[in-house]
């Protein structure tokens, strides 16, 4: 051979759009892991009743979601489970999975399966007795809220971070609301945004790519357009413009630490919505739907 190519960047273009039949095999494995999270919320509820020996661990409901993966016929789970109870909801990576779960602890669950070599993302957040206080609804209503609007912000024509700035600005809002961050340090949303305020609270992006792996290759510039200039003079390329067949998450949270600044009712609260999506012309599929996230229904699925 007189050339040598490098295939990644082709590969990982094909890998951004998914034709009908992976598009198939992403809705089993939603809704497998779907299945997986009703199954651990239910289970919070009965162990938060009748408690094993032991006590209510945070294995006992991983326990749960991986017997419903297999149960499904998923292979496996398409990344490390976390599921974080109480405190533990404010690491964005906790893996140890074995604290205690308090009745009137919050639980953060972000766990999925994978089927046939195509992966699956959900997150969810319950009470693990059943229903929301007050300060966790108010929270989760402003989670839930966010992540409402970036799904509909999820189209064909909206660049990547459409979705994310959609939730951003439905987040520093309630930050203001509930006093989380002072109206001294940031007046308006605006400022909250441009003073990275909200940093405190909500570290990490909306959305990635999904398909073969969790976190899905692909780039997340628009190919051939120039680097823009952002107001502080640096400059980057344009974010990727969504088309039909991309698959993506969209993820906003909340993660309060207990801390002297913070009202004490929110202390150790951490939240956050997860859902799959894929973009058609006009707006998204949610892919992972069968997993309740409104309020009144994962209350009463954990009522019954």
């Amino acid at each position: 051979p007189s050339a040598q190519y490098d295939l990644c960047a082709a590969l990982d273009e094909m890998r951004l759009f998914k034709d009908d039949y992976e598009l198939s095999v992403l809705r089993r494995a939603a809704a497998i892991s779907a299945d997986g999270h009703r199954r651990a919320m239910q289970a919070a509820a009965r162990g938060t009743r009748q408690p094993p020996p032991e006590g209510l661990r945070e294995y006992h409901l991983e326990a749960e979601l991986l017997r419903a993966f297999r149960a499904g016929g998923a292979q496996s789970p398409a990344y490390g489970s976390i599921v974080a109870a109480g405190a533990n909801a404010c690491v964005l990576h906790y893996r140890a999975d074995r604290a205690a779960v308090r009745a009137d602890d919050l639980v953060l669950i972000d766990a999925a399966c994978e089927l046939d070599g195509y992966a699956s993302d959900i997150t969810r957040t319950f009470p693990a007795g059943g229903r929301f206080s007050g300060p966790q609804r108010q929270l989760y209503d402003i989670v839930l809220e966010a992540q409402l609007a970036a799904l509909a912000a999820t189209r064909a024509g909206v660049r990547f971070n459409g979705p994310h700035d959609a939730a951003l600005r439905i987040l520093a809002q309630g930050l203001l609301d509930v006093g989380l961050i002072s109206r001294d340090v940031a007046p308006d949303v605006d400022a909250v945004i441009a003073t990275g305020a909200y940093r405190r609270f909500y570290m990490h992006r909306t959305s990635h790519w999904m398909g073969m792996d969790v976190h899905d290759c692909g780039d997340y510039a628009e190919p051939g357009e120039a680097p823009e200039t952002l107001p502080d003079g640096t400059r980057r390329p344009p974010a990727r413009i969504l088309r039909p067949g991309m698959v993506l998450t969209i993820e906003p949270g909340l993660y309060v630490r207990a801390a002297d600044d913070i009202p004490a009712a929110f202390h150790d609260i951490g939240i956050r919505i997860e859902d799959d999506v894929a973009v058609r012309e006009t707006d998204c599929e949610v892919l992972t739907h069968a997993a309740p996230k409104l309020v009144a229904e994962i209350e009463s699925l954990m009522r019954d």
